[in-house]
């Protein structure tokens, strides 16, 4: 896991909040938050950032968005210029989030195109991260 400031690039992977009680699953009908491990704030699962990345693949400029979210609100405070989801098999699995270049020069549409093959590669990656530390936790918990 990579962070620095926003002058520079984080990666904030996602992760689904386990139940405090002993079985780890979670009703299908009621999904859990999105849990933001570097920073400790939650996305809700019905935030419409997630909706917006489950439909629309690839870095987006935040400032392009428009949505009524408190992630995105938040993405904004944090100084984040461009996010990348990372998404596996439809699911929003973590956000590649970029600030202020150095520089303090534009991305370029090369800078996107590698974010976005970046973000692509690594997505599965986080999935299977997520169900190794799931099974570690349901060993755990057992």
């Amino acid at each position: 896991m990579v962070t620095t400031t926003t002058s520079g690039w984080n990666f904030w992977p996602l992760r689904r909040k386990p139940k405090t009680d002993a079985a780890p699953t979670m009703p299908a009908s009621a999904p859990p938050p999105v849990h933001d491990i570097l920073l400790g704030w939650d996305i809700a699962p019905h935030d419409p950032l997630l909706a917006y990345f489950q439909h629309h693949s690839g870095a987006v400029e935040v400032s392009r968005l428009n949505l009524d979210s408190p992630a995105l609100r938040r993405l904004k405070e944090e100084g984040i210029l461009i996010v990348a989801p990372l998404i596996n098999q439809g699911e929003v699995m973590g956000l590649i989030n970029l600030g202020q270049r150095r520089s303090e020069q534009e991305y370029s549409s090369d800078d996107r195109r590698l974010l976005d093959d970046l973000a692509a590669q690594a997505a599965p990656a986080v999935r299977v991260a997520q169900l190794v530390r799931q099974q570690q936790l349901a060993e755990t918990w057992s």
